[in-house]
């Protein structure tokens, strides 16, 4: 896998389009410090939602995941988008779910060719992902996985991560004695907003004495947190803007009077 740390020309072009249409999500980041530039992103999906918004305005250069048959051939794609990820993970209809998978299916090659996408497998051959990432991270690059457990469709509250990103972390402290920082994010569609958990550590939870899936429920749990934080700020926020705007408007209505 040749690693850039730039994106493709394509995608650069579907991202300039893109963000005329797409408004920008306000990102509020926990850490006392600023993001690290080499570290493992971890987010929830909100549908076909997330990775669009992240990608296109996240402060950090990243190589992300995603499912292997989004790098295969047309048809390969076209079934997998429309059985799986429209039909089965989002829910639309038949006839949307037909024209979106075809639409889609055409670009999406050379769009995830352009974002450096990291093929993930269902067996043995994640090795194959865990190898690519930690070549990623030894440029100092950051990489974006979406852990979340989608069989069952996207939910607001995350019901269970998959372990991937702690068997990268794992991997990588392995080979490197380095700690690898982890970032838990939450992206939430209707606010168009993202909050950014302050950083872990794999060897301490492991220390600790958590297993692999002690350690992904437990990352599950910190971004369900933060998206009842994420919540919070934005009620806050807009309960703010209401006195603001109240109080502006009787101010008004004195000076007429």
């Amino acid at each position: 896998m040749k690693i850039k740390n730039k994106h493709g020309f394509i995608f650069k072009i579907v991202m300039f389009f893109a963000k005329i249409f797409k408004r920008k999500p306000i990102i509020y980041n926990l850490n006392n410090d600023k993001l690290s530039n080499n570290a493992i992103f971890i987010s929830n999906h909100s549908a076909a939602s997330g990775p669009l918004t992240i990608s296109l305005f996240f402060p950090v250069f990243f190589l992300p995941w995603g499912t292997y048959e989004m790098t295969e051939n047309y048809f390969r794609r076209w079934s997998y988008l429309y059985h799986i990820f429209y039909r089965k993970k989002i829910g639309y209809n038949k006839v949307l779910s037909l024209i979106l998978a075809t639409l889609f299916a055409i670009i999406s090659k050379r769009l995830y060719k352009g974002m450096q996408l990291i093929p993930t497998y269902p067996d043995i051959r994640l090795r194959r992902t865990i190898n690519n990432s930690i070549k990623v991270l030894e440029k100092d690059l950051s990489v974006l996985i979406f852990p979340e457990d989608s069989n069952s469709g996207y939910h607001e509250v995350l019901l269970k991560y998959n372990t991937g990103f702690v068997y990268l972390a794992n991997s990588y402290y392995k080979k490197h004695k380095v700690d690898i920082p982890i970032y838990p994010m939450y992206f939430h569609k209707k606010s168009n907003s993202i909050i950014i958990g302050k950083k872990e550590f794999i060897k301490p939870l492991k220390d600790s004495g958590l297993n692999k899936e002690d350690i992904a429920n437990y990352f599950k749990d910190i971004t369900n947190n933060l998206a009842i934080k994420l919540f919070k700020i934005n009620d806050e926020l807009k309960n703010e803007w209401y006195m603001n705007w109240y109080l502006s408007s009787r101010q008004v209505k004195y000076y007429k009077n």
